[in-house]
């Protein structure tokens, strides 16, 4: 559930409102922050979603145009009179943001049930100083609650090791920071496309690194030869796009001299739409199965393979929810580990680039049946 819950009058304001939550979104995770229009998928119950949302949440963002407290009594049924109600009855902090020239309404033009609003303090939201004030919202929400992790602060820091309950002869690994700082895992997972196309070098992901420092280079940096994309090219040949969850191995390029990689794991864990750009397959956890099928077929076949690093699954360029992501390929490991008692893997590693990463893993691995290994 999320953390932040964004409420607002769809009549009045919902350019701020969206803005709003498409900034706290880029720094905490769209998992951490609930808007109505962007957070409830086709189908879904959207009065279940609002208010397990607004019974799990920890702060209510009011936003609040010039003509707010005029409407209060406009309607038959005001979600947003209900959405308060609900969130002041439970003691969630509530926090109104106040759009341009808007004040916060009297005591008295208010209902009953949410007459507090009016002695709340309020942060202003304005288009002239937009950048300031959404960079002071969100510093104020971090703050306030320690559930909020700036999702772009690298991770830094030791690894943390778990071992599986059920299934000790393999451990899983935290390893926090950036993926070039890496060097004692065997075999890396590329969280790749459907048409088994790695991301161009300039691009800031997971492959585009991998292609990247996997390349033969010139002394100014430049791409001399594209040695792991031109792999993955002729071992896909013709037959793309992939099935989501297909695994391609390739050789691991110049990243066997510089971090000690043997194979690299390319996995078609998002597909590209037309317009709407990419995002993840629908089922993740068959992403991982059937890479960790590849990983323990590799190390039974040489010695010296036993370990393998996952990134989190289509939560970048793929926009996938995190937490619910991260509990989906924990349990999809343990779910492996406890039926192939045999691998000869012995590590399996997560890689928790930024901070939010690392404390939503943690925090889901707490859940689950491991026991935190003493480093």
């Amino acid at each position: 559930m999320a953390v932040v819950f964004v409420n607002y009058r769809v009549q009045e304001q919902p350019g701020y409102a969206a803005l709003l939550h498409r900034e706290l979104a880029d720094r905490f995770g769209a998992d951490a922050v609930f808007l109505a229009a962007q957070s409830i998928r086709p189908g879904d119950n959207y009065v279940r979603e609002i208010f397990a949302n607004l019974r799990d949440c920890e702060i209510v963002l009011a936003v609040m145009g010039k003509n707010w407290a005029a409407t209060l009594d406009a309607d038959d049924f005001d979600w947003v009179h209900q959405e308060l109600t609900t969130a002041f009855a439970r003691g969630v902090r509530v926090v109104p943001v106040l759009v341009e020239d808007a004040d916060l309404p009297a005591e008295s033009s208010l209902p009953a049930d949410i007459a507090a609003l009016a002695h709340c303090q309020y942060v202003k939201l304005r288009h002239y100083s937009v950048d300031a004030d959404l960079a002071q919202i969100a510093g104020h929400l971090t703050a306030m609650t320690p559930a909020l992790v700036d999702r772009r602060t690298v991770a830094d820091g030791q690894p943390h090791l778990f071992r599986p309950i059920h299934a000790p002869h393999c451990d899983i690994a935290v390893i926090p920071g950036d993926i070039l700082r890496v060097r004692s895992i065997d075999m890396w997972v590329n969280s790749e496309n459907t048409d088994l196309r790695m991301a161009r070098v300039t691009e800031f992901s997971i492959s585009a690194v991998i292609r990247y420092w996997g390349a033969e280079r010139d002394s100014s940096g430049r791409v001399r030869r594209d040695v792991i994309a031109t792999e993955l090219a002729s071992r896909a040949g013709p037959h793309r796009p992939v099935a989501p969850g297909t695994v391609v191995v390739t050789g691991a390029g110049a990243l066997a001299e510089t971090n000690n990689v043997r194979h690299i794991l390319h996995v078609a864990a998002v597909q590209g739409e037309p317009g709407a750009g990419f995002m993840p397959v629908r089922d993740i956890g068959w992403c991982v199965t059937n890479t960790l099928v590849q990983a323990t077929a590799l190390a039974g076949s040489d010695t010296h393979l036993r370990s393998v690093l996952f990134p989190l699954l289509g939560t970048g360029v793929g926009r996938a929810a995190l937490q619910p992501t991260t509990r989906t390929m924990l349990r999809a490991i343990l779910d492996f580990l406890v039926r192939e008692p045999n691998t000869p893997l012995r590590l399996i590693a997560i890689l928790a680039y930024t901070e939010r990463d690392r404390a939503v893993l943690r925090q889901v691995l707490r859940e689950l049946p491991v026991a935190a290994v003493a480093e």
